[in-house]
């Protein structure tokens, strides 16, 4: 369960366009609520295109001044029309113009007036529908990006502004002022007292930016402000948190970094150079990306402090570009000292690979597949063309490099790649063969192992396990809602891999009855295994927050446990649930004594280790995954795990989740579509967001949680658990979600 603070929602793109009929002191925002479906009929030459609005808001919807907008790849300036019932037919010019975009792209414009003689009502029912109609000689819209700017506003949110700090010795005045402007635009200016909160009410979803000022002492000391998010995205109904601290200012350094022209041999290469500045003696690393043939000046830097730089080779068309950066190390300082980064390129040898894939489903059209190289150089793609499930495609790569293999994953089968890695040799064949899978999830992968920043089967191949976690087993564990019955609807009906069984320490957990509470893990580990499904054993800490406090708990716990079941295949321990309140230092602390352990039981089960921030990966508390990369755990077959709930925790969790991943294997062990709390309304829009990236970067995760409690986190209804039967009717509206989410 969660415990930590929520964040704003949906980020819209708005354009410089016209709107009418909104306050002056608040900038339009698009209305999640309505839906927009284009479709389209026509040949080559000439395309009917219809885009069709849909009211989901619950009720009425004023239309009246409403604006559209929409992306395309082309420039769109032409008429318009449509069927507007029960709406009256618009009055005004209908056209739909265009803007260029810094991206390439085109942003499409339209604009509905409604005549207003006595009778004519231009709010669309809840549940209706319009439809606008144009002719293109091409469909060129970008799905997804459409908005609906209405000119009064449906959805409004609010902030929730605490400041956590106490008011700094010699500062006379009682409070911080915080800013909050939407688009430079200022919104709100509050007197935000120390060690208190101030509710912000009534605001359009959309993204707002927070800032405070420093405060300055008598002394001439400042403290510095860190708002925590300082941009939120809002949505309607919810209640976005920031957190408001202040540190004392202490000097900080700079360096430039200063980075060549695009090198001719680089012609066509639109990415940009991330640089790693490393501290020396703490290792800690800021990474920037510089543009091409520009400077960057890099504050924030320990004064008096060196610094090393790094950043990947570049393999591009035939070329190798080595970085050099001059000096290699600098002492950062203000004035900024300055390091040039310059790139020697050589044509490097190609080797041609054939790809062959074979045993694909015969409906599937392509297969790519990505091979990595082994020198920290971008990875390759190659998009493999079949026909009946079979194809041959040839990739070009740097001879001699050796590469991972991987693809796309395909639904219902397992792929294997020979060789696996690959050297990178002229005529050189890799094959690639998808076999349909038969058998339990176990059967299929076996025994796990990390492998990078992946969850790997025993075949080296990088897998994602989804399912469900139970909720607390004092309270709904074994013979209440984990029965036998239930974990056959978890397995074979919702077709879950995965099950957590989440055994909290105190709150009349693990602490009470040591020998009954590991008895109830025991037996959930052997009802997986003969459903050949994995299971976490998760030691959920929650208050207090310093897994320290139940280390020697901990080491007995484990020690039961991995005696008992160290021959398995499908064990994963997790062992800390939410560290909260302490620093990440102190969870590393607390891993390196428990991990031994259990290592010395049983070395090759996959450990899980919970972060900082309730394991927000520290962005609850102010941090970020940072001071993992910078401290990492050193044993192997070690994960990190995040949590998130998804009505609370927006796109800085989001963005955090992304970002970590890249170069930390995480497990998301649980997340709910609700508040923080496991209650409330579901977004299932923002929850959406997180599975698509999740699928993407194959991040395996549970969700919260596997019960009949009465919060809409629990997924099914309260008195299921009582007697059944475990099917769709008695699922919660986050059931009948999530169970497709893992079934698909």
């Amino acid at each position: 369960m969660k415990a930590f603070f929520s964040l704003g929602a949906v980020l819209f793109f708005l354009s410089p366009v016209s709107f009418a009929n909104i306050p002056q002191h608040i900038t339009p925002q698009s209305t999640s609520c309505i839906g927009a479906q284009f479709s389209s009929t026509g040949d080559n030459y000439w395309k009917n295109i219809i885009l069709k609005l849909s009211n989901h808001c619950g009720k009425a919807v004023d239309f009246q001044n409403a604006t559209v907008t929409f992306q395309a790849t082309k420039a769109l300036n032409t008429s318009f029309w449509g069927t507007f019932s029960p709406l009256p037919y618009p009055d005004n010019d209908l056209r739909i113009t265009s803007q260029a975009l810094p991206e390439g792209n085109f942003l499409a414009t339209l604009n509905l007036h409604f005549p207003t003689y006595p009778g004519a009502n231009t709010n669309l029912p809840a549940d209706h529908s319009i439809y606008i109609k144009y002719g293109a000689a091409t469909d060129n819209h970008i799905e997804g990006t459409t908005q609906v700017y209405l000119g009064s506003p449906v959805e409004t949110g609010n902030i929730e502004l605490t400041s956590r700090s106490s008011k700094p010795a010699n500062v006379s005045q009682d409070y911080a002022l915080v800013h909050i402007t939407m688009n430079g635009q200022k919104i709100s200016d509050i007197n935000l007292p120390w060690l208190s909160s101030k509710v912000v009410s009534g605001l359009v979803p959309g993204s707002y930016a927070i800032s405070a000022d420093n405060v300055t002492d008598t002394g001439g000391n400042t403290y510095q402000s860190m708002v925590n998010p300082s941009t939120v995205h809002l949505s309607a109904n919810q209640t976005a948190s920031v957190i408001i601290n202040y540190a004392l200012l202490q000097p900080t350094g700079k360096i430039t970094i200063k980075l060549q022209a695009l090198p001719a041999e680089l012609a066509g290469y639109t990415a940009k150079p991330t640089i790693q500045l490393t501290e020396s003696g703490t290792g800690s690393a800021t990474p920037v990306t510089v543009d091409w043939n520009m400077s960057l000046t890099v504050s924030q830097l320990k004064k008096g402090s060196t610094y090393s730089f790094s950043t990947p080779v570049i393999n591009y068309n035939g070329f190798q570009c080595q970085p050099a950066f001059h000096p290699a190390t600098l002492v950062a300082n203000d004035p900024a000292p300055v390091a040039e980064l310059t790139y020697s390129c050589s044509r490097v040898v190609q080797a041609s690979v054939t790809v062959n894939v074979n045993g694909a489903p015969a409906t599937l059209p392509s297969l790519n597949v990505t091979f990595t190289p082994n020198n920290n150089a971008n990875p390759v793609t190659q998009t493999v063309t079949l026909n009946n499930g079979s194809g041959t495609s040839t990739v070009m790569l740097t001879a001699g490099l050796i590469y991972q293999v991987s693809s796309d994953p395909v639904p219902d089968y397992s792929i294997h790649f020979n060789p696996q890695p690959l050297t990178a040799t002229d005529n050189q064949i890799e094959t690639i063969s998808l076999s349909q899978q038969a058998g339990t999830p176990v059967s299929i992968n076996g025994r796990l192992k990390v492998c990078g920043t992946k969850l790997c089967n025993e075949h080296n191949v990088p897998i994602q396990l989804k399912g469900m976690s139970t909720h607390g087993l004092q309270w709904y564990g074994w013979n209440k809602c984990v029965t036998p019955a239930s974990l056959d609807a978890l397995t074979n009906d919702f077709k879950a891999s995965v099950v957590r069984a989440s055994l909290y320490v105190q709150e009349g957990g693990y602490e009470t009855d040591p020998v009954g509470f590991t008895n109830q893990v025991n037996q959930i580990i052997e009802e997986a295994t003969q459903r050949g499904v994995y299971v976490i054993v998760d030691w959920h800490i929650l208050s207090p927050g310093d897994p320290n406090y139940n280390l020697t708990r901990a080491q007995k716990f484990f020690t039961d446990i991995a005696t008992a079941h160290k021959g398995k295949k499908n064990l994963i321990y997790e062992i800390a649930n939410e560290p909260n309140g302490v620093s990440w230092s102190t969870i590393k602390s607390y891993a390196d004594k428990l991990i031994p352990v259990i290592r010395s039981i049983d070395p090759d089960t996959v450990i899980l280790v919970g972060t900082a921030g309730w394991s927000s990966l520290g962005i609850s508390d102010g941090r970020s995954s940072q001071d993992i990369i910078n401290q990492p755990v050193t044993f192997p077959n070690i994960m990190y795990t995040f949590h998130f709930y998804a009505a609370s925790h927006r796109e800085v969790y989001l963005n955090e989740l992304d970002k970590a991943s890249n170069v930390l294997p995480i497990f998301v062990t649980e997340f709910g579509t609700q508040t923080y709390s496991g209650d409330g309304t579901n977004d299932f829009v923002m929850s959406d967001k997180y599975i698509q990236l999740m699928s993407q970067k194959k991040i395996s995760w549970t969700n919260w949680n596997y019960s009949d409690d009465f919060r809409s986190g629990a997924i099914w209804k309260t008195g299921t658990c009582s007697g059944g039967p475990w099917t769709d009717t008695n699922l919660k509206p986050a059931g009948i979600w999530i169970k497709d989410k893992i079934k698909n």
